[in-house]
């Protein structure tokens, strides 16, 4: 999902990933009633496109109105979905793969092997812009056709009919099942995609269906702006039978003491206490969680040249070491907890049984001596005596706003001569920044996509799509590339020794600044079932939902 790697934060964000596995719901006003789950977000979804989709949101109702090959499980185990099956060559680069008979697009069109063809081939085509091509690396010829070396047709997957799929990969990778659960591995139907043309995901009227949900024309759309919509079961769906829900409603609610409220008022099954104030007044309420969840909070530096202050690797240092996070987490975030790696907390283990940010920790710390002098140096080298730098974040985030103002006076007290403008945009808008490299210093946050440290890790490779600063770091791209392709990625040994040398280049060149890992504090209806705490890519995930009776 990671994505943001996903840039927009949901109200209950990615709520510990498997947090609302299996979730949904809605209190029955008749035992014999429907049963419809009830959510909100902070701020809108962006796209309903699988190729383009890399906000939180977004990836959360698709997951639940699409699906693909495989999927997981609410024991955040990867199983098959719409594939019947799938057999691996000994050499781990062939996958053979048989779909489902008898597998229909919400609009009654027949789900052929093709569609994932397309759909695939979409996603890594340079002309399309997805900033999730990148998790199509393993595949044969990827990388070569995101650079604009190879046509999309020699993408490593062809449909020998419209139930057999042969995927070729570059080189063995033993997550890739994982990587598969995501939305840019889904199929897409080229026919449909063709006919809408530029509107193609931009609404729910402009977009097909194959999940176990789906959207229904007119009265509560999805029309690219507005506040609420629903989501109904899809009778087309090969599992439909099984699906125990009969839909479900999002609003937009972007005041977190507003959507308290609604809880509990029974308008809403899920609150997030998205306040250190919310989570005080609710902690000893019936129905208050909290739980860690597979997403890290960031400052991403803009090394593309275009900020040379931050092509300075002392300026870079003495950020880093000026950052007081300790202090941001108590007045911003208690239930936060300080990260020294870039990736999340209970993400992984490593070999040794260890936790992988355990294993990987870098010393991230606080040192305002140090960064001073650092400060100075860099200064010096840049002709300069003092500088300005911008940092930007979410203006629908609760953390984001008092982090950016936090982190203003932390990081001008300690370092004479600095100066930061605050900007604050929608999450929509900082996505766009992101992707755009239109930033100076990014305040942003990436959830879990799947349980691996190079979900994470991914988005620094250089020429990457994930990659929005621009980090060029050769030690970095040596390590990955060693940790991801063979013989070593077949030893979690050396492939984890690897990643670990990755982050340890990251922090020597202070790529970027790792601040928290996330805890997802709320209020959660004891009504809902199915829910699993343990960490991996699911967000809401209402396929086996169910409501007590």
């Amino acid at each position: 999902m990671n994505k943001s790697k996903i840039f927009a934060f949901s109200a209950i964000s990615l709520s510990a990933a498997l947090l609302l596995t299996a979730c949904g719901n809605s209190v029955s006003k008749s035992e014999d009633s429907a049963q419809e789950a009830k959510y909100s977000f902070a701020s809108n979804i962006l796209t309903l496109d699988t190729s383009m989709a890399a906000d939180v949101n977004s990836i959360d109702v698709l997951l639940n109105v699409d699906a693909g090959l495989v999927r997981w499980n609410p024991k955040a185990q990867v199983v098959n979905d719409l594939a019947k099956s799938i057999d691996i060559s000994k050499d781990g680069k062939t996958y053979n793969v048989t779909l489902r008979d008898g597998l229909k697009w919400s609009n009654g069109a027949k789900l052929r092997a093709a569609d994932f063809v397309y759909g695939w081939q979409r996603t890594v085509d340079p002309k399309t812009g997805s900033q999730y091509a990148y998790a199509l690396t393993p595949v044969a010829n990827a990388s070569e056709i995101m650079t604009g070396k190879k046509p999309v047709d020699t993408l490593g997957i062809k449909a020998e009919s419209d139930t057999k799929l042969v995927i070729t990969l570059a080189t063995p990778t033993p997550y890739f099942n994982k990587l598969l659960t995501l939305p840019a591995y889904y199929p897409v139907n080229e026919a449909f995609v063709k006919k809408m043309g530029n509107k193609y995901g931009t609404s729910s009227d402009t977009s097909l269906y194959n999940g176990a949900f789906k959207f229904v024309k007119g009265k509560n759309n999805w029309t690219g702006s507005n506040e609420t919509f629903s989501i109904v079961k899809n009778d087309q769906f090969y599992d439909a039978k099984n699906v125990k829900l009969s839909g479900a409603t999002y609003q937009i609610v972007n005041n977190p003491n507003t959507a308290v409220n609604l809880f509990k008022s029974g308008k809403l099954d899920v609150a997030n206490l998205a306040t250190p104030e919310l989570v005080s007044a609710n902690k000893k309420n019936k129905d208050y969680k909290a739980l860690t969840s597979p997403r890290i909070d960031v400052l991403e530096y803009n090394q593309s040249g275009k900020v040379p202050e931050l092509s300075n690797l002392k300026i870079r240092q003495a950020l880093n070491l000026a950052t007081n996070r300790k202090n941001l987490l108590e007045i911003a975030a208690p239930s936060f907890s300080i990260t020294n790696t870039v990736t999340s907390k209970k993400l992984d283990q490593a070999p040794n049984g260890e936790d992988f940010v355990t294993y990987a920790a870098q010393p991230y710390k606080y040192d305002a001596k140090k960064a001073a002098e650092l400060f100075k140096e860099g200064l010096k080298e840049l002709g300069k005596t003092s500088i300005t730098l911008e940092l930007e974040g979410a203006n629908d985030n609760s953390f984001a706003k008092a982090a950016v103002d936090y982190l203003k006076g932390n990081l001008e007290k300690d370092l004479p001569g600095l100066t930061i403008n605050e900007k604050l945009v929608s999450s929509a808008q900082r996505q766009k920044d992101a992707q755009n490299n239109n930033f100076q210093i990014l305040l942003t946050s990436w959830g879990a996509d799947y349980n691996e440290p190079s979900d994470f890790l991914m988005n620094f490779v250089s020429g990457s799509t994930m990659n929005h600063g621009l980090v060029k770091n050769p030690n970095f791209d040596k390590a990955y590339q060693a940790a991801t392709t063979a013989p070593d990625v077949l030893s979690a040994d050396k492939r984890y020794a690897h990643y670990k040398d990755a982050e340890n280049a990251l922090y020597e060149a202070a790529n970027v600044n790792p601040l928290a890992t996330e805890s997802v504090s709320l209020l959660l209806n004891p009504k809902l079932k199915g829910i699993s705490t343990y960490n991996s890519a699911m967000i809401f995930d209402l396929r086996h939902a169910e409501i007590a009776k």
